[in-house]
């Protein structure tokens, strides 16, 4: 469990590193999730940078600035493997309300030092309804014959148990800061678990594809 709640956040470093010598192979949409990852991987550096040179202990406003653009992110892998299914439109919309909506919050709801949880729980809706409409087309158009062997459903996976369970320590996220710091650890260690998991199901998708190539 310690070294878990010490070094869970090099978990992220694996599917980067998988995606940076396989880049050339990821089709249109997976090349965004390894945006994702990369993203993530430099604001997960950034927050400890400033935290080990005592910039800042408040490393929350980089929080403000990871939530809309990695939701954009990962919105352009669902623009492009929706096609056919939902229409680009909708989608496209759908992304860019949301950063306008989180760049609103950033400035006159939520200050950038406090937590994000409006945008992070409203983001993690969004992303879970995107991947459920991803399985669903892809259940609808019956061309994959082995799942697992497809990059595409590990990555899909991953975003949706992550992000359902972001969605739900985001809208409880007050409620727990209302019970005791034990069980408030308990509740992050759990969320350290489901983001170990989702990394791990990227990682397989990224070395799923590199396969597939």
């Amino acid at each position: 469990m310690e070294i878990l709640n010490k070094y869970n956040w090099v978990i992220i470093f694996l599917p980067l590193l998988i995606g940076f010598f396989s880049f050339r192979k990821f089709q249109r949409g997976t090349k965004y999730i390894f945006y994702f990852v990369a993203f993530g991987s430099l604001t997960e550096i950034l927050s400890r940078l400033f935290r080990w040179l005592e910039l800042n202990d408040n490393t929350l406003p980089i929080g403000h600035l990871y939530i809309p653009v990695s939701f954009a992110l990962a919105g352009l892998f669902y623009l492009f493997k929706l096609r056919g299914f939902i229409n680009e439109k909708i989608v496209g919309a759908i992304i860019i309300l949301f950063i306008i909506f989180s760049i609103i919050n950033s400035l006159l709801i939520q200050s950038i030092y406090s937590f994000a949880n409006y945008s992070g729980a409203i983001g993690a809706l969004i992303l879970s309804g995107f991947s459920v409409l991803l399985f669903a087309k892809i259940m609808a158009e019956g061309k994959i014959k082995k799942l697992t062997d497809e990059p595409v459903v590990w990555i899909n996976t991953g975003i949706l148990v992550y992000y359902t369970a972001n969605f739900f320590f985001y809208i409880l996220y007050n409620i727990f800061l209302e019970n005791t710091i034990e069980f408030l650890l308990q509740i992050i260690f759990v969320y350290k678990i489901f983001n170990v998991i989702f990394y791990i199901l990227i990682t397989i998708g990224f070395i799923k594809q590199r396969k597939i190539v």
